[in-house]
Protein backbone atom coordinates (compact mmCIF):
# COMPACT_ATOMS: atom_id res chain seq x y z
CA UNK A 1 0.00 0.00 0.00
CA UNK A 2 2.74 2.46 -0.80
CA UNK A 3 4.11 4.36 -3.76
CA UNK A 4 5.23 1.07 -5.33
CA UNK A 5 1.56 0.24 -5.77
CA UNK A 6 1.20 3.02 -8.29
CA UNK A 7 2.01 1.06 -11.45
CA UNK A 8 0.32 3.72 -13.52
CA UNK A 9 0.48 6.61 -11.14
CA UNK A 10 4.26 6.56 -11.41
CA UNK A 11 3.94 7.15 -15.14
CA UNK A 12 1.92 10.31 -14.75
CA UNK A 13 4.81 12.69 -15.16
CA UNK A 14 3.71 12.80 -18.81
CA UNK A 15 2.19 16.24 -18.46
CA UNK A 16 5.10 17.75 -16.59
CA UNK A 17 8.06 16.29 -18.46
CA UNK A 18 9.41 17.28 -21.84
CA UNK A 19 10.40 13.69 -22.64
CA UNK A 20 7.84 11.10 -21.71
CA UNK A 21 9.68 8.17 -20.13
CA UNK A 22 7.61 6.34 -17.49
CA UNK A 23 9.24 5.02 -14.34
CA UNK A 24 7.00 2.00 -14.01
CA UNK A 25 5.72 -0.07 -16.89
CA UNK A 26 4.19 -3.48 -17.35
CA UNK A 27 6.44 -6.50 -17.57
CA UNK A 28 8.13 -6.97 -20.93
CA UNK A 29 8.51 -10.74 -21.18
CA UNK A 30 8.84 -14.04 -19.32
CA UNK A 31 11.93 -12.74 -17.60
CA UNK A 32 11.59 -14.44 -14.22
CA UNK A 33 10.35 -17.42 -12.26
CA UNK A 34 8.64 -17.18 -8.89
CA UNK A 35 6.83 -19.05 -6.16
CA UNK A 36 6.16 -19.54 -2.47
CA UNK A 37 8.37 -22.04 -0.64
CA UNK A 38 7.87 -23.58 2.81
CA UNK A 39 10.96 -24.49 4.83
CA UNK A 40 9.95 -25.91 8.19
CA UNK A 41 7.42 -23.41 9.47
CA UNK A 42 8.69 -20.45 7.43
CA UNK A 43 6.92 -19.52 4.18
CA UNK A 44 9.05 -17.53 1.74
CA UNK A 45 8.07 -15.66 -1.41
CA UNK A 46 10.80 -15.89 -4.06
CA UNK A 47 11.64 -14.26 -7.39
CA UNK A 48 14.43 -15.43 -9.72
CA UNK A 49 15.30 -13.04 -12.54
CA UNK A 50 16.63 -13.96 -15.96
CA UNK A 51 17.39 -10.34 -16.89
CA UNK A 52 19.41 -7.38 -15.55
CA UNK A 53 17.58 -7.04 -12.24
CA UNK A 54 19.12 -5.27 -9.24
CA UNK A 55 16.00 -4.85 -7.08
CA UNK A 56 12.57 -6.42 -6.65
CA UNK A 57 9.56 -5.22 -4.67
CA UNK A 58 6.95 -7.73 -3.56
CA UNK A 59 3.29 -6.78 -3.17
CA UNK A 60 1.28 -9.43 -1.35
CA UNK A 61 -1.82 -10.24 0.68
CA UNK A 62 -2.32 -13.13 3.09
CA UNK A 63 -5.83 -14.61 3.05
CA UNK A 64 -7.18 -11.44 1.46
CA UNK A 65 -5.81 -9.11 4.15
CA UNK A 66 -4.28 -5.68 3.59
CA UNK A 67 -1.64 -5.50 0.89
CA UNK A 68 1.99 -5.27 1.97
CA UNK A 69 4.75 -3.83 -0.23
CA UNK A 70 8.34 -4.67 0.62
CA UNK A 71 11.76 -4.68 -1.01
CA UNK A 72 12.98 -8.28 -1.41
CA UNK A 73 16.50 -9.08 -0.14
CA UNK A 74 18.78 -11.03 -2.49
CA UNK A 75 19.84 -14.51 -1.40
CA UNK A 76 23.21 -15.04 -3.05
CA UNK A 77 23.30 -18.73 -2.20
CA UNK A 78 20.04 -19.38 -4.01
CA UNK A 79 20.68 -16.67 -6.64
CA UNK A 80 17.23 -15.25 -6.16
CA UNK A 81 15.29 -12.62 -4.24
CA UNK A 82 13.46 -13.91 -1.17
CA UNK A 83 11.05 -12.45 1.36
CA UNK A 84 9.92 -14.19 4.54
CA UNK A 85 6.12 -14.09 4.84
CA UNK A 86 5.50 -13.43 8.52
CA UNK A 87 2.19 -14.93 9.60
CA UNK A 88 1.88 -17.35 6.67
CA UNK A 89 1.37 -21.03 7.52
CA UNK A 90 0.16 -24.18 5.80
CA UNK A 91 -3.17 -23.36 4.18
CA UNK A 92 -2.53 -19.60 3.90
CA UNK A 93 -3.54 -18.12 0.56
CA UNK A 94 -0.92 -15.74 -0.84
CA UNK A 95 -1.95 -13.29 -3.57
CA UNK A 96 1.11 -11.50 -4.91
CA UNK A 97 2.81 -9.56 -7.70
CA UNK A 98 6.17 -7.93 -8.27
CA UNK A 99 7.74 -4.66 -9.35
CA UNK A 100 11.30 -5.13 -10.62
CA UNK A 101 13.88 -3.53 -12.87
CA UNK A 102 15.53 -4.70 -16.05
CA UNK A 103 18.31 -2.16 -16.41
CA UNK A 104 16.82 1.32 -16.00
CA UNK A 105 13.13 0.61 -16.69
CA UNK A 106 10.91 -0.83 -13.95
CA UNK A 107 8.15 -3.32 -14.65
CA UNK A 108 5.04 -4.69 -12.95
CA UNK A 109 4.21 -8.39 -13.19
CA UNK A 110 0.81 -10.02 -13.38
CA UNK A 111 -1.09 -10.98 -10.24
CA UNK A 112 -0.46 -14.50 -8.95
CA UNK A 113 -1.90 -16.73 -6.27
CA UNK A 114 -0.61 -19.67 -4.25
CA UNK A 115 -1.66 -21.61 -1.17
CA UNK A 116 1.08 -22.58 1.27
CA UNK A 117 1.22 -26.38 1.39
CA UNK A 118 3.13 -28.90 3.45
CA UNK A 119 5.99 -30.70 1.76
CA UNK A 120 7.97 -27.57 1.04
CA UNK A 121 5.84 -25.91 -1.62
CA UNK A 122 2.53 -24.41 -2.62
CA UNK A 123 -0.59 -25.37 -4.48
CA UNK A 124 -1.61 -23.60 -7.68
CA UNK A 125 1.61 -21.56 -7.94
CA UNK A 126 1.47 -18.66 -10.34
CA UNK A 127 -2.27 -18.53 -10.99
CA UNK A 128 -3.05 -15.05 -12.38
CA UNK A 129 -5.56 -13.10 -10.33
CA UNK A 130 -7.90 -11.00 -12.47
CA UNK A 131 -11.20 -9.40 -11.52
CA UNK A 132 -14.26 -11.00 -13.03
CA UNK A 133 -14.10 -14.27 -14.95
CA UNK A 134 -10.85 -14.41 -16.92
CA UNK A 135 -10.99 -16.18 -20.24
CA UNK A 136 -8.61 -18.86 -21.34
CA UNK A 137 -5.44 -16.89 -22.13
CA UNK A 138 -4.61 -19.34 -24.90
CA UNK A 139 -7.76 -18.31 -26.76
CA UNK A 140 -6.76 -14.64 -26.96
CA UNK A 141 -5.66 -13.61 -30.46
CA UNK A 142 -3.18 -11.05 -29.02
CA UNK A 143 -5.08 -8.12 -30.51
CA UNK A 144 -7.32 -5.58 -28.84
CA UNK A 145 -9.73 -3.15 -30.44
CA UNK A 146 -9.60 0.40 -29.10
CA UNK A 147 -12.72 2.50 -29.59
CA UNK A 148 -13.40 6.17 -28.96
CA UNK A 149 -17.02 7.17 -28.50
CA UNK A 150 -18.24 10.73 -28.92
CA UNK A 151 -20.79 11.50 -26.20
CA UNK A 152 -20.37 15.27 -26.34
CA UNK A 153 -24.07 15.71 -27.15
CA UNK A 154 -23.42 17.52 -30.40
CA UNK A 155 -20.94 20.03 -28.98
CA UNK A 156 -18.10 18.51 -30.99
CA UNK A 157 -18.75 16.72 -34.28
CA UNK A 158 -16.66 13.66 -35.04
CA UNK A 159 -14.55 15.79 -37.37
CA UNK A 160 -13.36 17.79 -34.32
CA UNK A 161 -12.70 14.91 -31.92
CA UNK A 162 -9.11 13.69 -32.27
CA UNK A 163 -7.16 10.76 -30.90
CA UNK A 164 -3.83 9.01 -31.14
CA UNK A 165 -2.05 6.05 -29.58
CA UNK A 166 1.64 6.34 -28.76
CA UNK A 167 3.91 4.07 -26.76
CA UNK A 168 6.99 1.88 -26.98
CA UNK A 169 7.72 -1.21 -29.02
CA UNK A 170 8.09 -4.44 -27.07
CA UNK A 171 10.57 -5.70 -29.65
CA UNK A 172 12.91 -2.72 -29.94
CA UNK A 173 12.10 -0.41 -27.03
CA UNK A 174 11.66 2.45 -29.52
CA UNK A 175 8.95 5.06 -29.18
CA UNK A 176 6.15 4.29 -31.61
CA UNK A 177 2.79 5.56 -32.79
CA UNK A 178 -0.15 3.61 -34.16
CA UNK A 179 -1.49 4.47 -37.60
CA UNK A 180 -5.16 4.30 -38.61
CA UNK A 181 -4.65 0.74 -39.85
CA UNK A 182 -3.44 -0.47 -36.45
CA UNK A 183 0.20 -0.72 -37.49
CA UNK A 184 2.84 0.07 -34.88
CA UNK A 185 5.22 2.55 -36.52
CA UNK A 186 8.52 3.84 -35.09
CA UNK A 187 8.60 7.58 -34.38
CA UNK A 188 10.87 9.59 -36.65
CA UNK A 189 11.95 13.25 -36.73
CA UNK A 190 10.40 13.49 -40.19
CA UNK A 191 6.97 12.91 -38.58
CA UNK A 192 6.99 16.57 -37.46
CA UNK A 193 4.88 18.03 -40.27
CA UNK A 194 2.07 19.90 -38.47
CA UNK A 195 2.81 23.56 -37.75
CA UNK A 196 1.66 25.67 -34.82
CA UNK A 197 3.19 28.99 -33.83
CA UNK A 198 5.96 28.47 -36.35
CA UNK A 199 7.07 25.12 -34.92
CA UNK A 200 6.45 21.65 -36.35
CA UNK A 201 4.82 18.78 -34.47
CA UNK A 202 4.06 15.12 -35.17
CA UNK A 203 1.16 14.24 -37.44
CA UNK A 204 -0.17 11.33 -35.35
CA UNK A 205 -3.77 12.36 -34.64
CA UNK A 206 -6.83 11.45 -36.65
CA UNK A 207 -10.43 12.60 -36.20
CA UNK A 208 -13.27 10.26 -35.34
CA UNK A 209 -14.74 11.06 -38.74
CA UNK A 210 -11.76 9.16 -40.17
CA UNK A 211 -11.75 6.23 -37.75
CA UNK A 212 -13.57 5.42 -34.53
CA UNK A 213 -11.72 2.21 -33.73
CA UNK A 214 -8.35 0.60 -34.28
CA UNK A 215 -7.29 -2.97 -33.57
CA UNK A 216 -3.72 -3.11 -32.33
CA UNK A 217 -1.08 -5.64 -31.28
CA UNK A 218 0.71 -5.35 -27.92
CA UNK A 219 2.27 -1.95 -27.17
CA UNK A 220 4.16 -0.99 -24.02
CA UNK A 221 4.09 2.20 -21.92
CA UNK A 222 1.27 3.51 -24.06
CA UNK A 223 -1.18 6.38 -23.97
CA UNK A 224 -4.46 7.07 -25.67
CA UNK A 225 -4.42 10.83 -26.25
CA UNK A 226 -7.77 12.51 -26.89
CA UNK A 227 -8.66 16.12 -27.66
CA UNK A 228 -11.52 18.23 -28.98
CA UNK A 229 -11.45 21.21 -31.32
CA UNK A 230 -7.83 20.63 -32.26
CA UNK A 231 -5.34 17.78 -32.27
CA UNK A 232 -2.69 17.82 -29.58
CA UNK A 233 0.84 18.90 -30.43
CA UNK A 234 3.67 16.55 -29.52
CA UNK A 235 7.14 16.91 -30.95
CA UNK A 236 9.42 14.05 -31.89
CA UNK A 237 12.96 14.86 -30.80
CA UNK A 238 16.13 13.17 -29.60
CA UNK A 239 17.51 12.71 -26.13
CA UNK A 240 21.06 13.48 -25.02
CA UNK A 241 22.28 10.18 -26.42
CA UNK A 242 20.72 10.81 -29.82
CA UNK A 243 17.85 8.37 -29.31
CA UNK A 244 14.38 9.19 -30.58
CA UNK A 245 12.11 10.59 -27.86
CA UNK A 246 9.19 12.99 -27.78
CA UNK A 247 8.06 16.10 -25.92
CA UNK A 248 4.57 15.82 -24.54
CA UNK A 249 2.21 18.47 -23.22
CA UNK A 250 3.55 20.54 -20.31
CA UNK A 251 0.70 22.40 -18.65
CA UNK A 252 3.10 24.42 -16.49
CA UNK A 253 4.99 25.86 -19.47
CA UNK A 254 3.64 29.25 -20.55
CA UNK A 255 4.66 28.62 -24.17
CA UNK A 256 3.43 25.04 -24.51
CA UNK A 257 1.34 24.64 -27.70
CA UNK A 258 -1.25 22.53 -25.87
CA UNK A 259 -2.27 25.15 -23.32
CA UNK A 260 -5.29 26.18 -25.40
CA UNK A 261 -6.16 22.60 -26.39
CA UNK A 262 -8.77 20.71 -24.37
CA UNK A 263 -7.35 17.22 -23.97
CA UNK A 264 -7.30 14.20 -21.74
CA UNK A 265 -5.64 10.80 -21.82
CA UNK A 266 -5.54 7.25 -20.55
CA UNK A 267 -2.52 5.06 -19.94
CA UNK A 268 -2.07 1.38 -20.67
CA UNK A 269 0.30 -1.44 -21.38
CA UNK A 270 -0.83 -4.24 -23.69
CA UNK A 271 1.38 -7.23 -22.91
CA UNK A 272 2.20 -9.92 -25.49
CA UNK A 273 0.43 -13.26 -25.47
CA UNK A 274 2.19 -16.04 -23.63
CA UNK A 275 3.84 -13.83 -21.05
CA UNK A 276 2.96 -14.42 -17.37
CA UNK A 277 1.07 -11.12 -17.26
CA UNK A 278 -0.33 -11.11 -20.81
CA UNK A 279 -3.26 -8.84 -21.44
CA UNK A 280 -3.85 -5.24 -20.46
CA UNK A 281 -3.23 -2.84 -17.59
CA UNK A 282 -5.15 0.40 -18.11
CA UNK A 283 -6.66 3.33 -16.22
CA UNK A 284 -8.11 6.80 -16.14
CA UNK A 285 -6.39 9.50 -14.09
CA UNK A 286 -6.90 12.89 -12.51
CA UNK A 287 -3.42 13.13 -10.99
CA UNK A 288 -2.46 16.01 -13.29
CA UNK A 289 -5.68 17.59 -14.51
CA UNK A 290 -9.25 17.23 -15.76
CA UNK A 291 -9.92 17.96 -19.43
CA UNK A 292 -13.33 16.43 -19.98
CA UNK A 293 -15.46 13.63 -18.50
CA UNK A 294 -13.98 10.30 -19.50
CA UNK A 295 -15.36 6.81 -19.02
CA UNK A 296 -13.34 3.64 -19.60
CA UNK A 297 -14.83 0.22 -20.33
CA UNK A 298 -12.71 -2.91 -20.79
CA UNK A 299 -14.17 -6.15 -22.14
CA UNK A 300 -12.44 -9.49 -22.48
CA UNK A 301 -12.83 -13.22 -22.89
CA UNK A 302 -14.65 -15.10 -20.17
CA UNK A 303 -17.18 -12.34 -19.67
CA UNK A 304 -14.77 -9.75 -18.32
CA UNK A 305 -16.55 -6.37 -18.39
CA UNK A 306 -15.49 -3.51 -16.10
CA UNK A 307 -16.12 0.23 -16.26
CA UNK A 308 -14.36 3.05 -14.38
CA UNK A 309 -13.97 6.81 -14.66
CA UNK A 310 -16.65 9.47 -14.66
CA UNK A 311 -20.19 8.10 -15.19
CA UNK A 312 -21.05 10.86 -17.73
CA UNK A 313 -24.23 11.67 -15.85
CA UNK A 314 -22.91 15.19 -15.21
CA UNK A 315 -21.96 17.60 -17.96
CA UNK A 316 -18.51 19.11 -18.24
CA UNK A 317 -19.86 22.55 -17.37
CA UNK A 318 -21.68 21.07 -14.38
CA UNK A 319 -18.45 19.50 -13.13
CA UNK A 320 -16.64 22.84 -13.41
CA UNK A 321 -19.46 24.57 -11.54
CA UNK A 322 -19.75 21.86 -8.89
CA UNK A 323 -16.00 21.84 -8.40
CA UNK A 324 -16.03 25.52 -7.50
CA UNK A 325 -19.08 25.01 -5.30
CA UNK A 326 -17.90 21.90 -3.46
CA UNK A 327 -14.22 22.56 -2.77
CA UNK A 328 -12.87 25.10 -0.27
CA UNK A 329 -12.08 28.55 -1.60
CA UNK A 330 -8.36 27.84 -1.87
CA UNK A 331 -8.99 25.13 -4.47
CA UNK A 332 -11.39 27.08 -6.67
CA UNK A 333 -8.61 28.77 -8.60
CA UNK A 334 -7.58 25.34 -9.95
CA UNK A 335 -10.48 25.67 -12.39
CA UNK A 336 -9.21 29.05 -13.61
CA UNK A 337 -6.71 29.55 -16.47
CA UNK A 338 -3.13 29.31 -15.22
CA UNK A 339 -1.78 31.56 -18.00
CA UNK A 340 -3.20 34.54 -19.88
CA UNK A 341 -3.31 32.60 -23.15
CA UNK A 342 -5.39 29.75 -21.67
CA UNK A 343 -9.12 30.04 -22.48
CA UNK A 344 -11.70 29.95 -19.71
CA UNK A 345 -12.62 26.45 -18.52
CA UNK A 346 -9.93 24.67 -20.49
CA UNK A 347 -8.99 22.35 -17.62
CA UNK A 348 -9.03 21.87 -13.86
CA UNK A 349 -5.46 21.60 -12.63
CA UNK A 350 -4.20 19.39 -9.81
CA UNK A 351 -2.96 21.43 -6.82
CA UNK A 352 0.73 20.70 -7.33
CA UNK A 353 0.54 22.05 -10.89
CA UNK A 354 -0.79 25.47 -9.97
CA UNK A 355 -1.44 27.56 -6.85
CA UNK A 356 -0.20 25.02 -4.27
CA UNK A 357 3.39 25.01 -5.49
CA UNK A 358 6.08 26.38 -3.16
CA UNK A 359 5.97 30.17 -3.17
CA UNK A 360 2.50 30.34 -4.73
CA UNK A 361 -0.54 31.77 -2.96
CA UNK A 362 -1.56 28.41 -1.47
CA UNK A 363 1.94 27.02 -1.13
CA UNK A 364 1.60 26.79 2.66
CA UNK A 365 -2.01 25.53 2.65
CA UNK A 366 -1.36 22.33 4.62
CA UNK A 367 1.54 23.62 6.68
CA UNK A 368 -0.66 24.44 9.68
CA UNK A 369 -2.23 20.98 9.79
CA UNK A 370 1.13 19.32 9.27
CA UNK A 371 2.57 21.44 12.09
CA UNK A 372 -0.31 20.52 14.39
CA UNK A 373 0.31 16.82 13.76
CA UNK A 374 4.04 17.15 14.33
CA UNK A 375 3.43 19.02 17.59
CA UNK A 376 0.83 16.49 18.71
CA UNK A 377 3.19 13.60 18.29
CA UNK A 378 5.99 15.29 20.16
CA UNK A 379 4.10 14.46 23.36
CA UNK A 380 2.23 11.29 22.40
CA UNK A 381 2.83 8.25 20.24
CA UNK A 382 1.32 7.62 16.82
CA UNK A 383 0.48 3.91 17.05
CA UNK A 384 -0.61 1.91 14.01
CA UNK A 385 -0.48 -1.64 12.74
CA UNK A 386 0.46 -2.73 9.24
CA UNK A 387 -0.77 -6.23 8.61
CA UNK A 388 2.05 -8.82 8.62
CA UNK A 389 4.56 -6.14 9.58
CA UNK A 390 3.36 -5.58 13.12
CA UNK A 391 2.69 -2.54 15.25
CA UNK A 392 4.75 0.64 15.07
CA UNK A 393 5.09 3.58 17.44
CA UNK A 394 6.09 6.98 16.17
CA UNK A 395 7.23 10.04 18.11
CA UNK A 396 8.52 13.39 16.81
CA UNK A 397 11.90 14.45 18.16
CA UNK A 398 11.33 17.99 19.42
CA UNK A 399 14.86 19.14 18.65
CA UNK A 400 15.04 17.91 15.04
CA UNK A 401 11.36 17.55 13.98
CA UNK A 402 12.33 14.05 12.86
CA UNK A 403 9.47 11.52 13.15
CA UNK A 404 11.03 8.34 14.57
CA UNK A 405 9.14 5.05 14.31
CA UNK A 406 10.10 1.90 16.18
CA UNK A 407 8.76 -1.62 16.37
CA UNK A 408 7.17 -3.90 13.83
CA UNK A 409 7.99 -7.57 13.56
CA UNK A 410 11.61 -6.67 12.77
CA UNK A 411 11.83 -4.36 15.81
CA UNK A 412 13.50 -1.76 13.62
CA UNK A 413 13.81 2.03 13.59
CA UNK A 414 12.49 4.13 10.71
CA UNK A 415 12.30 7.85 9.99
CA UNK A 416 10.61 10.80 8.39
CA UNK A 417 13.55 13.18 8.39
CA UNK A 418 11.79 16.39 9.29
CA UNK A 419 8.44 18.08 8.91
CA UNK A 420 7.22 18.02 5.26
CA UNK A 421 5.67 21.02 3.55
CA UNK A 422 2.44 21.27 1.58
CA UNK A 423 4.00 20.40 -1.77
CA UNK A 424 5.76 17.34 -0.36
CA UNK A 425 2.46 16.04 0.99
CA UNK A 426 0.54 16.62 -2.25
CA UNK A 427 3.34 15.11 -4.35
CA UNK A 428 4.50 12.35 -2.00
CA UNK A 429 8.01 13.67 -2.45
CA UNK A 430 10.96 14.99 -0.49
CA UNK A 431 10.75 13.95 3.15
CA UNK A 432 7.91 11.57 2.29
CA UNK A 433 10.01 9.67 -0.25
CA UNK A 434 13.27 9.47 1.63
CA UNK A 435 15.10 6.22 2.52
CA UNK A 436 17.85 7.95 4.49
CA UNK A 437 18.79 7.61 8.14
CA UNK A 438 19.58 10.66 10.30
CA UNK A 439 23.29 10.45 9.48
CA UNK A 440 22.55 10.67 5.75
CA UNK A 441 23.26 7.03 5.00
CA UNK A 442 20.55 4.95 3.37
CA UNK A 443 18.39 2.32 4.95
CA UNK A 444 19.11 -1.13 3.53
CA UNK A 445 16.81 -4.12 3.17
CA UNK A 446 18.11 -7.28 4.83
CA UNK A 447 16.49 -10.66 5.54
CA UNK A 448 16.09 -9.60 9.18
CA UNK A 449 14.73 -6.12 8.51
CA UNK A 450 13.50 -4.73 5.19
CA UNK A 451 14.32 -1.31 6.61
CA UNK A 452 14.31 0.71 3.41
CA UNK A 453 11.01 -0.70 2.19
CA UNK A 454 9.35 -0.36 5.58
CA UNK A 455 10.53 3.24 5.97
CA UNK A 456 9.15 4.18 2.54
CA UNK A 457 5.92 2.37 3.30
CA UNK A 458 5.46 4.24 6.58
CA UNK A 459 6.13 7.51 4.76
CA UNK A 460 3.49 6.61 2.14
CA UNK A 461 0.89 5.82 4.81
CA UNK A 462 1.57 9.13 6.54
CA UNK A 463 1.45 10.96 3.20
CA UNK A 464 -1.94 9.50 2.25
CA UNK A 465 -3.32 10.11 5.75
CA UNK A 466 -2.23 13.77 5.62
CA UNK A 467 -3.88 14.21 2.21
CA UNK A 468 -7.07 12.71 3.63
CA UNK A 469 -6.80 14.55 6.99
CA UNK A 470 -6.91 11.38 9.09
CA UNK A 471 -3.34 11.09 10.39
CA UNK A 472 -4.33 11.42 14.05
CA UNK A 473 -6.69 8.41 13.87
CA UNK A 474 -5.04 5.36 12.27
CA UNK A 475 -8.31 3.42 12.56
CA UNK A 476 -9.60 5.77 9.83
CA UNK A 477 -6.64 5.55 7.47
CA UNK A 478 -8.47 3.17 5.09
CA UNK A 479 -12.08 4.06 5.93
CA UNK A 480 -13.43 6.37 3.19
CA UNK A 481 -16.31 7.62 5.32
CA UNK A 482 -13.75 9.29 7.57
CA UNK A 483 -11.73 10.95 4.80
CA UNK A 484 -11.79 14.74 4.37
CA UNK A 485 -13.71 15.79 7.51
CA UNK A 486 -15.85 18.87 6.91
CA UNK A 487 -14.13 22.15 7.66
CA UNK A 488 -10.62 20.68 7.64
CA UNK A 489 -7.62 21.05 5.35
CA UNK A 490 -6.85 18.19 3.01
CA UNK A 491 -6.65 17.33 -0.66
CA UNK A 492 -10.14 18.43 -1.64
CA UNK A 493 -9.24 18.18 -5.33
CA UNK A 494 -8.86 14.42 -4.84
CA UNK A 495 -12.07 14.16 -2.83
CA UNK A 496 -14.02 15.85 -5.60
CA UNK A 497 -13.03 13.24 -8.18
CA UNK A 498 -13.85 10.37 -5.84
CA UNK A 499 -17.26 11.94 -5.26
CA UNK A 500 -17.91 12.20 -9.01
CA UNK A 501 -16.53 8.87 -10.24
CA UNK A 502 -17.99 5.40 -10.74
CA UNK A 503 -18.06 3.58 -7.42
CA UNK A 504 -16.07 0.52 -6.50
CA UNK A 505 -17.67 -2.79 -5.58
CA UNK A 506 -14.94 -4.57 -3.61
CA UNK A 507 -13.26 -4.28 -0.22
CA UNK A 508 -12.90 -0.90 1.45
CA UNK A 509 -13.69 0.79 -1.87
CA UNK A 510 -17.17 -0.74 -2.06
CA UNK A 511 -19.50 2.20 -2.63
CA UNK A 512 -16.63 4.71 -2.86
CA UNK A 513 -15.73 6.42 -6.13
CA UNK A 514 -12.58 5.05 -7.76
CA UNK A 515 -10.24 7.85 -8.83
CA UNK A 516 -6.61 8.88 -8.98
CA UNK A 517 -6.78 12.29 -7.33
CA UNK A 518 -3.14 12.30 -6.20
CA UNK A 519 -0.19 10.09 -7.04
CA UNK A 520 -0.64 7.70 -4.08
CA UNK A 521 -4.41 7.80 -3.97
CA UNK A 522 -4.28 4.04 -4.50
CA UNK A 523 -3.28 3.55 -0.85
CA UNK A 524 -6.20 1.50 0.43
CA UNK A 525 -7.28 0.17 -2.97
CA UNK A 526 -9.19 3.16 -4.36
CA UNK A 527 -7.67 3.37 -7.86
CA UNK A 528 -9.48 3.01 -11.22
CA UNK A 529 -6.92 0.60 -12.73
CA UNK A 530 -8.15 -2.43 -14.67
CA UNK A 531 -6.42 -5.64 -15.74
CA UNK A 532 -7.52 -8.70 -17.68
CA UNK A 533 -5.39 -11.33 -19.41
CA UNK A 534 -7.50 -11.59 -22.58
CA UNK A 535 -8.77 -8.12 -23.52
CA UNK A 536 -10.90 -7.85 -26.62
CA UNK A 537 -12.24 -4.28 -26.54
CA UNK A 538 -11.27 -1.04 -24.83
CA UNK A 539 -13.71 1.85 -25.08
CA UNK A 540 -13.02 5.41 -23.96
CA UNK A 541 -16.15 7.54 -24.03
CA UNK A 542 -15.69 11.31 -24.13
CA UNK A 543 -18.41 13.24 -22.37
CA UNK A 544 -19.31 16.91 -22.41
Amino acid sequence: MNRLLSWLGACLAFLALSVSVPTTQAQTNASFSHGVALNGSQATLWFKSNVATTWVDAHYQLNGGPQQNLRMPFNGGAARYELALAGAAVGTRVDYWFTYNNGNPAYDSARFSATVASGGGTTDPGTPQNPGNPGNPADWNAKTTFKIENATNGRWPDSQVYWAIIGKSWQTGEFVHVDAGGNVVPMRLSDNTVTKNGRKYANYFFPLSQTKQITIPPVNSARVLMSVGSPMFIEVNTDGAGNIAYAGANIENASDPNLDVIFDFGEFALIPKGQPDQGIFINTTRVDHFGFPLKLRVQGLGGYDKTVGEPLTESRDALFTKFQQEVPVEFRSLADPNFANVPYRTRILAPAHFTFRPGDVNGAYLDGYIGDMWNRFKTQDLVFTLDNLGTFRGRVDGSTNRFVFTGGRSNGTYYINGKPNTAEVFLGSGKLDDPRKPDGSFQVDTPADAAKSIQLQIQAQVCAALNRHVLATPADWYRPAAFYPAGTRGNWFAKFWHDHSIKGTEGAANGYGLAYGFAYDDVGGFSPSLHTNAPTTVTYTIGW
